[in-house]
C-alpha cells in the first residue's frame, strides 16, 4: 500500500468542552508504547473529556481499540516518510491537538501537540553506534516544538530537561497506568501447565532482549544464587527461574543465550503468553525480577504488585520511583548484588502476605492517568491559543 492517509468512520461533531484529540496509535502492538497506548484508550473512556480518533497502521485493529474512530496512514514509525510527509495526508481541521506518544513529532503538524518521551535509551543505552546522534536531534525537535511534553517518570523527566534544556515547566510526570485486569485480581489461575507443576519459581518478563535488560545478568545471579545454595534456609527447594515475553522468544534463537539456559538449569523460557497467563505466572511467583540497568517506566513492577507479588530490580531511578517496603532493590548493579536481592527477595516473600496496597495502586489506575494527560491536553490548547 503507498504511504498515503485514509479515514474510516469519521468522528461526529464533538461537544465544544470536548477535546478533538488525534492519538498516534501507529506503535499499539510496539511492546510498552503499545500497552501505553491501549491503557490511554481505556482511561479515556472511564474518564471523559476528549473525542478521541486514533492514527493507526493498515490492518492494526487490537480489541483494545474497537469503537474508536480512526485514521490509516502506512507510514512507518521513526522513518523519513513520517518525519516529512504524514502531516501533510491528516485532516487537521478535524482535531484541536495532536499526540504522539513517542518522540518523533512530524514536520509541519499545524495544531497544538502533545510529546509522551517513555526513557532515553536510544541515547544512555543504544544498540548502534548512530542511535545517540539521531534520538537526540529527533527528541530535542520534538520537544522544542512540543505544546507539552510527558514523562512517565521524574527520572525521565529530569534526563529529558537535562538532554534538550527544556523549561521545566513544559515537561509534565505522568505515569504508566495499569490494565484494569491486573486491578480487578481473578481468583483462576491460568498457569502454563509446564509452569503448573513447577512448584517455586522467580518470574521475569522481557519485551525484548535489547542490552539494557540485563538478562545475562539475571542468568549469572539465578546460577550463582542456585549453586551456592542460597535457596536452603529459605526454601526445601530451589525456586526455579521462569522467562515469558515477546523476548524471551529470542532465546532459542541465540546459540549463547540457549546454552546458557541448558548449562545453569532449571530455567523456563515460555516465550509470548496472553494476559491471563500473565496475571497468574505474577501471582504465582515468589518474586518477580527486574534485570534491567535503565527503564524510563517498569510496568512489570507494577503488574506484579497489583497482584501483591514482590519485586526484586537493580537501583534503577525510575524503578525506585515505583518500590514499596515489600520490595528488594540491589544494593548495586552486580550480578553479585541481583544475586543477593534474589536471595532477600525469597525470604522476603516467605515472610510476608501478598495483598496489594490500593493506595499505591490507585496512583496508577487508568482513569486516573488519563485524567491527567486530558488537563495536559487542556493546558496545551490554551497555551497555543494563548500565542
Amino acid at each position: 500500500m503507498d504511504a498515503q492517509s485514509s479515514q474510516l468512520d469519521a468522528p461526529s461533531a464533538a461537544p465544544r468542552d470536548l477535546v478533538r484529540v488525534l492519538l498516534d496509535a501507529r506503535k499499539v502492538s510496539d511492546g510498552g508504547i503499545g500497552v501505553y497506548i491501549q491503557n490511554l484508550v481505556r482511561g479515556f473512556a472511564e474518564a471523559g473529556g476528549v473525542s478521541l480518533t486514533l492514527l493507526v497502521k493498515p490492518g492494526e485493529r487490537p480489541a483494545a481499540l474497537a469503537g474508536c474512530s480512526l485514521i490509516v496512514d502506512s507510514s512507518p514509525c521513526y522513518s523519513l516518510d513520517e518525519m516529512l510527509f504524514l502531516a501533510r495526508r491528516i485532516p487537521w481541521q478535524r482535531f484541536d491537538l495532536f499526540h504522539t506518544p513517542h518522540y518523533v513529532l512530524p514536520l509541519g503538524v499545524p495544531i497544538p501537540s502533545v510529546v509522551t518521551v517513555h526513557d532515553l535509551i536510544h541515547v544512555e543505552q543504544p544498540e548502534r553506534f548512530f542511535y545517540p546522534w539521531v534520538a537526540k536531534r529527533l527528541m530535542c525537535s520534538a520537544v522544542r516544538r512540543a505544546s507539552v511534553v510527558l514523562a512517565v517518570s521524574e527520572a525521565t523527566r529530569q534526563a529529558v530537561i537535562g538532554l534538550a534544556g527544556a523549561e521545566p515547566s513544559k515537561i509534565r510526570r505522568i505515569p504508566n497506568a495499569i490494565a484494569p485486569a491486573f486491578l480487578r485480581g481473578s481468583s483462576v489461575l491460568d498457569l502454563p501447565a509446564v509452569v503448573a507443576e513447577a512448584g517455586s519459581f522467580f518470574f521475569s518478563l522481557f519485551s525484548n532482549l535489547k542490552p539494557h535488560k540485563g538478562i545475562e545478568d539475571l542468568f549469572e545471579a539465578y546460577r550463582q544464587f542456585k549453586s551456592q545454595g542460597l535457596w536452603r534456609q529459605r526454601s526445601a527447594t530451589c525456586p526455579k527461574l521462569v522467562i515469558a515475553g515477546i523476548g524471551a522468544d529470542a532465546i532459542a534463537r541465540s546459540p549463547r543465550l540457549a546454552a546458557l539456559v541448558g548449562s545453569i538449569g532449571d530455567i523456563m523460557v515460555l516465550g509470548k503468553v496472553g494476559e491471563g497467563q500473565l496475571a497468574a505466572l505474577y501471582r504465582r511467583a515468589a518474586a518477580v525480577v527486574v534485570a534491567s540497568r535503565l527503564e524510563g517506566f517498569c510496568l512489570p513492577a507494577l503488574e506484579a504488585q497489583a497482584v501483591g507479588t514482590p519485586v526484586v530490580c537493580r537501583p534503577v531511578p525510575a524503578l525506585c520511583e515505583l518500590v514499596t517496603e515489600r520490595d528488594v532493590v540491589a544494593a548495586d548493579m552486580s550480578a553479585e548484588g541481583l544475586r543477593d536481592a534474589l536471595a532477600e527477595g525469597l525470604q522476603g516473600a516467605a515472610a510476608h502476605g501478598r495483598a496489594p496496597y490500593p493506595a499505591h495502586l490507585a496512583l496508577y489506575s487508568p482513569a486516573r492517568t488519563a485524567a491527567q494527560v486530558v488537563e495536559a491536553y487542556r493546558a496545551a490548547v490554551a497555551t497555543e491559543a494563548a500565542r
